[in-house]
């Protein structure tokens, strides 16, 4: 668990040349998963969410644990362009996974394109494994910020996030997990949380 769309999300970044996104060492997922013991209770309120702060991100968001940071810092073209990524990944249980993804752009990429962005991005996803398939997908703003809410499932497991451009960086908010385990207040919870630093 936690390994299916991180792989897929890889490749349709290297595809789109958004390569650096996506490109979580797997051991991190497999560590936040077995390092957190299944909660006896899946109601909200037995979740102590905890905020935390991304300051490379530029960002706050809640996770139902501390989450592990994985960063670093690529060359994405020949003329010498560098793309930074930072994943913040923490587990609920042992089928539940809460991601946030920050890739920053150098600074000649903007908003302008984002749509067309967001979109690639989902086709990306969803073209790299025929077993994939599209449950909804919205266009939407969030704090003024083109955004692309979208739900895969791929046989017993959902995939459902957030994609959001603001300037040069791509936010990607997700949780993965057995169907039988999903909890729409636990995805809100975790996907509302999210605030960009006023900064």
């Amino acid at each position: 668990m936690g390994k299916g769309f991180s792989q897929i999300i890889k490749k349709s970044m290297l595809s789109l040349g958004l390569s650096a996104l996506c490109l979580i060492p797997m051991g991190n997922i497999a560590s936040a998963e077995t390092a957190v013991d299944k909660k006896a209770s899946s109601s909200d309120a037995a979740i102590n969410w905890q905020e935390f702060h991304s300051v490379s991100g530029k960002c706050r968001m809640s996770f139902p644990d501390f989450p592990q940071h994985v960063t670093e810092n690529m060359n994405v073209s020949e003329d010498g362009y560098s793309l930074r990524y930072d994943a913040y990944i923490s587990a609920l249980d042992k089928q539940t996974v809460f991601m946030l993804l920050v890739a920053q752009y150098p600074d000649f990429v903007d908003e302008t394109y984002a749509r067309m962005s967001l979109e690639g991005f989902l086709n990306g996803v969803l073209n790299h494994n025929p077993g994939n398939q599209l449950i909804f997908a919205d266009l939407l703003l969030v704090e003024g910020h083109e955004a692309l809410d979208f739900l895969i499932r791929t046989g017993t497991v959902y995939f459902k996030g957030r994609a959001m451009m603001v300037k040069n960086s791509l936010y990607l908010m997700a949780m993965e997990c057995e169907i039988q385990t999903y909890n729409e207040n636990h995805y809100s919870s975790f996907v509302n949380s999210f605030k960009l630093s006023t900064k």
